[in-house]
């Protein structure tokens, strides 16, 4: 099997040093079109491209999720005043239950005395 010679001659300083500019010059070249402006612009618009339709559909969700929470604050807050109304009204109420047994006593009062008379 026979091996092959370098394109170049082995140990040429001068050689060696023409070949370490030119990698350097593309390596510079490489990094310059790499780190450019216009294709960091073009980066982050591939960027925004990926990334804004699933945020906008997230933030329709979370807005749409907001508006049924504030519409359950809203019916949670009604439901606690009717309930301190109906706490408020147990007075009444006692009263209204005094005043029914009072009617039945007296209806039945009356019954008696219907009962009573002669006919």
């Amino acid at each position: 099997m026979a091996t092959m010679s370098p394109p170049y001659p082995p140990n040429d300083p001068d050689l060696e040093i023409k070949v370490k500019k030119a990698l350097e010059r593309v390596s510079e070249n490489i990094h310059i079109s790499a780190n450019e402006p216009s294709l960091a612009v073009y980066r982050l618009q591939e960027h925004v491209r990926r990334a804004l339709p699933p945020t906008v559909t997230r933030r329709q969700h979370v807005t749409a999720l907001h508006s049924q929470l504030q519409g359950a604050c809203y019916d949670v807050e009604y439901a606690l005043g009717a309930v301190r109304v109906m706490k408020d009204a147990s007075e009444k109420f006692t009263s209204l239950q005094e005043l029914l047994k009072s009617a039945i006593f007296h209806r039945q009062q009356l019954k008696y005395e219907q009962t009573r008379r002669p006919k």
